[in-house]
Parts: structure tokens; C-alpha cells; sequence
């Protein structure tokens, strides 16, 4: 019997395509396993790597980052926690052949992008607790941002205001040699009348003096103008967005200029003067030698008299104006506080038996120095990334009271390398002593700033103001109304002082004055005598810590945020000496080449690549 085999092969044939098929399915379905197993595998081994976070960074501040010792150290881990899942017996084996660090963000990079992105993460927990504690700090910190309106129209005031007191004290004092010179001639022409020789020569004494001097008071009084010009100019040059601050600032650059103008038209006046003045001078020194050139010097009958008098006739004295002024008490008073606010009023704005912190850092290689690159980082655009930007603001500003300490928070921690912490967020100086100083002096001028506000919009001490310049000007030149304006300005930061001696006793100060907190009285004011008024502390208002804190709502970002790095450095390296903040990353990108092998395939090993991502 004859077999045919024409149904076997076919079967076989059959059998070999579709076992073919079946194995191709399944050898695809273990290549995308294995494509799912190496990304669970990658980012387990990820995941794993930044599970070694600082302990210290995250015990004393919240803060998440990876501090590792260099890229080769994270490869390495990484490697290791791969290879973990690489070698188990399963459908997908593969081996590793190479990791590559594509990318880290650190803690520093991006002017400290990253280190306020975790400190938001952790001030969302807190929330409900940072707007309970936090109500108004946002609206109040635009206020800040407004209060420098004010700060340029104070300082304006006062340059201004004390140029125009200098050029009216110069204006005095050659109005004032005028009449001395009147007094003088009148003596010379008496003794000349009553031929006596030594009255004579001490009167020639002062007159001659009083001609040489002359010019010498013309051109410092030509000098004030001069500054005064300037400091005008200047303040013309100042951009202020607030209505009431830019209707004060043209009043004063208006005032000034015409008290310039008035000015000039009596230096033309001096020029003239001078003339005459010059001509007097030899007369007088005519006059002079017909005494010196007498025979006999014991005999007054040898002396041409009638020279001596006809020459005396012929001085023409320049009239003088009125130089006198209306309260000399006042105007000594004035300027004893001009002097006094000159000078440094730290010492005497802490509280009573305060001693400042000793310590000092070195600011040698610490992350701020060299780091910051102004106006690089991008704060979002449009109303979203605007929004975006203010609650970051908002949670970072409230984070760092929590973790960062103050003059008023006490002081003596041994694991700080600083106690005024915040005072060196806002200053940046190598000691405690030099940051609460500046810092001190920053607040001082804000407070001074905004009770400069509560006076422009105060009639009643206004017009207070405009009577004690009228009292303290001689009305030579018009400079009343600048003048009341220094006294404004001089009124505010008395007020400060005593805003500030509240705050660093530990009280709180109002951030908007009325009737009822306003302390400083005029004449209280004007004899110093608010310098010996204790602080008091009313129920309102902010504390000293939040007046930094609306303060560093508006500082360079970039320039708070290393500063933050340096005492986090400074600070962890008390209990780890190796620390940097340079090493601390926040984020990692992975690349790993990995040699895998097909089951159901004869082909060689083929070449795959994961990238693996971690961050906090």
C-alpha cells in the first residue's frame, strides 16, 4: 500500500507558521513587559536614590533635597538599585551597561527656584494656620511697596529742606555782615570826627575785616544756591505713582524753585554789593595811611583828619535787609534736632539694658557670594503666573519667621551660627550687631515714610508745621513752605523713633497712624524731650517680625533666597561639617543603557535606553 504525505506536510507547514505567529505575539508581549518592567524598575531605583534626602535639612526646616557627594555617587546608587531587579530569574533578562546623569536641579540653581518651590510645598500643609496668623500681611506688604513713594518724597523733603535752611543761613549772614559793616563805618566816621586815633584804628580793624569777608560770604551763599538747584533737579528726577505723594513732591520742587529764583535776584544784589564793598576797601585803606603817614606818632595834630573824614563820607554802605530772626529759641531748637537725628540713634532705640549679640561669621565661599544673577529668573506672566507669584511670596515670607530667628525672639541658641537671622536676610553683613543695625535703620525709615503719610493728611499738623517755619525763617527769600516741609519730615521720624523703640521692645506698632495712636507732639519734638518717653504697645498693629517680613515681601527674590541658603549652610553645618547647599539637588534625570535578550529569538543582545526621573 502506498502512503501519501501530501496532508502532513501541509499540517507541518501549517503547525511551523502559526507556532511562528503564536511565539512572535508572545515574544512581543515580553519586549513591552520588559519595556514596563525596566521603567518600573528605573523608577523604583529613582525613587530609592532620593529616599537618601538630607535628615538634618528635613529635621530642622522641612526642606527636601538629595545631598550627594558627586554625579558619579548618584549613578552609582542608582546602578545598584537597578541591578537589584536586573538580576532576578524572570521573562526579562537584561544586564546593565551604562548610567548617565542627564540633569540636576540643585537648591542654588535658578536663583533658589527650587528652594522656595519646597518651601510652598510645605506652607500649603499649613494653610488654614498661615492665613489665621497672616490676615492683611499681603495687603500690607503692597503697602510697603507704596511706602517708597513716600520714602522719595522724604528724603526729597529733607535734602531740600536742609539746602534751603543753609542758603537762607548764608543769606543771613551776608545780610547780617552788612549791618555790621553800617556799624563800623559809623564808629570809623565817629572816631574820625572826634579825631582819636585808636578808636580809629579798631574800628578799621573790624571794618576791614568785615570788607574782607564779604565776597567770601557771597560765594558760599552763590554755593547754596548752587546745591540747592541740584538737589532739586534731582528730586524732579524721582517717579512717584501715588497721588498724594506726587501732589506734595511738585509742591516742594515748586517751593524750591522759587525760593532759587528770589535767591538769585539777591545774589545779583551781593555782586553789586561786592562792587561798593571792594571800593570801601580803598578807602579805607586810603584813609589808613594818612594816620600811618603822620611826623610824630605820639601826635594826633600831625593827622589829616579832614582826609580821614572826607574818606569815611565817601563809604557807601550797602543797604541790608531785615535778617532778624522771629524765635531764635525755636530755630536753636531746630537745629539741635537736625543734629541730632544726624547722628546714629541705634544705640538709643533698643530697649533698656540690651546687650546685642556678639557673633560673626566669615562671608568667605558662603553660597550668596557670586551666586546671584539679577533679573535672570522667570516669574510668570500674565494674571495667572502674576497670582502664581504673590501666594509663593506669601507662603515663603510666612515660612521664614517659623525657622529663622529676630532681635525680638531672644537670643543664645547654641546651633546658629547668627541670632538676628531675619536681620541678615534683609542686610546680608558678617555680624549680629551690623545686620540689626541696618535692619533697625530700614524699619526706622519705613515707619518714618508712612507717618509722613498720616502728616501730609493731617490739617491741623500741618498748619502747626507751617507756623513754626514761619517762626524759624527771616523772610529774606521765600522759603517758608520748603522749610515746613522739613519740619514734616523731621516730625515723622521723631514719630518713628518711638514707633521703632515700641517694636524692639517687643510691641506693635500700627501700620496706618491716626489721631488717637499719633504720639509726638511739636514742642515735645522740639526739646527732645520724646526721646525719654517709654514705648507702649497697643493691641493693633504688626510686631517688629512682621514689619521684616512685609519688608523682605519685596526684596530681590534671587538675593533672599541665598541668603536663606547661607544660614541653612552655616546652621546645619553645626552638627554635619561637610555640608553645602551647592550639593543638595532637588530633582534628577537618569539615562541607563541597558543590554537585554529575546526568549523566543536566536538574535544577539539588543541595546535599550529608560530615562528615569526623580524629584521631591
Amino acid at each position: 500500500m502506498r502512503y501519501r504525505g501530501e496532508i502532513t506536510v501541509f499540517l507541518s507547514l501549517t503547525i511551523l507558521c502559526v507556532m511562528s505567529l503564536m511565539l512572535g505575539l508572545l515574544e512581543s508581549a515580553r519586549t513591552a513587559g520588559a519595556r514596563l518592567y525596566l521603567r518600573m524598575a528605573s523608577d523604583s531605583a529613582v525613587s530609592s536614590v532620593m529616599s537618601y534626602y538630607n535628615r538634618n535639612l528635613w529635621d530642622r526646616y522641612q526642606l527636601l533635597f538629595l545631598e550627594y557627594d558627586s554625579e558619579a555617587a548618584i549613578q552609582e546608587t542608582f546602578g545598584r538599585y537597578l541591578d537589584f531587579y536586573l538580576e532576578q530569574t524572570n521573562m526579562y533578562p537584561a544586564r546593565r551597561e551604562k548610567v548617565s546623569l542627564s540633569g540636576v536641579l540643585r537648591m542654588t540653581d535658578e536663583n533658589g527656584r527650587w528652594l522656595e518651590e519646597e518651601i510652598a510645598d510645605y506652607m500649603k500643609y499649613r494653610v488654614p494656620e498661615l492665613f489665621a496668623s497672616g490676615s492683611g500681611l499681603l495687603k500690607e506688604a503692597e503697602q510697603v511697596k507704596k511706602a517708597g513713594d513716600f520714602r522719595n518724597l522724604y528724603d526729597s523733603c529733607r535734602k531740600s529742606g536742609r539746602a534751603v535752611r543753609r542758603l537762607e543761613k548764608a543769606a543771613r549772614e551776608v545780610e547780617n555782615s552788612l549791618l555790621e559793616m553800617e556799624t563800623c563805618k559809623n564808629l570809623f566816621s565817629n572816631a574820625a570826627s572826634d579825631e582819636s586815633a585808636s578808636a580809629l584804628k579798631r574800628s578799621a580793624r573790624k571794618l576791614k575785616k568785615e570788607f574782607q569777608d564779604f565776597p567770601k560770604l557771597v560765594e558760599q551763599f552763590e554755593q547754596e544756591i548752587r546745591r540747592l538747584e541740584k538737589e532739586n533737579e534731582e528730586s524732579g528726577f524721582k517717579t512717584v505713582e501715588d497721588e498724594t505723594a506726587a501732589e506734595t513732591l511738585g509742591q516742594e520742587i515748586s517751593a524750591c524753585g522759587e525760593v532759587v529764583k528770589s535767591a538769585k535776584e539777591h545774589l545779583q544784589r551781593y555782586r553789586e554789593a561786592e562792587t561798593q564793598v571792594e571800593r570801601n576797601l580803598k578807602l579805607l585803606e586810603e584813609a589808613c595811611g594818612y594816620l600811618e603817614m603822620k611826623p610824630d606818632p605820639d601826635e594826633e595834630d600831625d593827622v589829616d583828619w579832614d582826609a580821614i573824614s572826607q574818606c569815611a563820607d565817601e563809604m557807601e554802605i550797602p543797604e541790608s535787609e531785615n535778617s532778624e530772626l522771629k524765635d531764635a529759641k525755636k530755630v536753636a531748637a531746630l537745629e539741635r534736632l537736625e543734629e541730632l537725628f544726624d547722628k546714629e540713634l541705634f544705640e538709643q532705640l533698643l530697649p533698656a539694658g540690651t546687650e546685642v549679640s556678639g557673633r560673626a561669621v566669615s562671608l568667605n565661599g558662603i553660597p550668596s557670594v557670586g551666586k546671584h544673577e539679577t533679573g535672570s529668573e522667570n516669574t510668570g506672566s500674565g494674571a495667572m503666573g502674576i497670582l502664581e507669584t504673590a501666594e509663593k511670596e506669601l507662603l515663603v515670607s510666612k515660612y521664614i519667621p517659623l525657622y529663622f530667628g529676630s532681635f525680638t525672639d531672644g537670643t543664645g541658641e547654641a546651633d546658629v551660627a547668627l541670632d538676628y537671622e531675619m536681620e541678615y536676610l534683609l542686610s546680608g553683613k558678617k555680624s549680629d550687631r551690623e545686620n540689626l543695625k541696618e535692619a533697625v535703620n530700614k524699619v526706622l525709615m519705613l515707619r518714618g515714610s508712612m507717618n509722613l503719610l498720616y502728616l501730609l493728611n493731617s490739617p491741623d499738623k500741618k498748619a502747626e508745621a507751617e507756623a513754626l517755619a514761619a517762626a524759624v525763617t527771616a523772610g529774606i527769600i521765600p522759603a517758608q513752605m520748603a522749610v515746613s516741609f522739613l519740619i514734616l519730615t523731621l516730625w515723622a521720624f521723631g514719630e518713628a523713633v518711638l514707633d521703632v523703640k515700641t517694636l524692639l521692645a517687643g510691641g506693635r506698632v500700627s501700620f496706618w497712624k491716626t489721631d488717637a495712636t499719633w504720639k509726638t507732639g511739636l514742642s515735645g519734638l522740639l526739646d527732645q524731650s520724646f526721646l525719654g518717653e517709654t514705648a507702649e504697645s497697643g493691641q493693633d498693629g504688626r510686631n517688629y517680625t512682621e514689619y521684616l517680613s512685609c519688608m523682605m515681601f519685596f526684596m530681590d527674590r534671587g538675593v533672599r533666597n541665598f541668603r536663606m541658603m547661607d544660614l541653612i549652610q552655616w546652621n546645619i553645618r553645626m552638627g554635619q561639617a561637610d555640608f553645602s547647599v551647592a550639593s543638595c539637588a532637588y530633582q534628577i534625570e537618569i539615562e541607563a543603557e541597558v543590554m537585554q535578550k529575546h526568549m523566543f529569538f536566536q538574535k544577539e543582545e539588543y541595546r535599550g535606553t529608560v530615562h528615569a526621573a526623580g524629584s521631591y
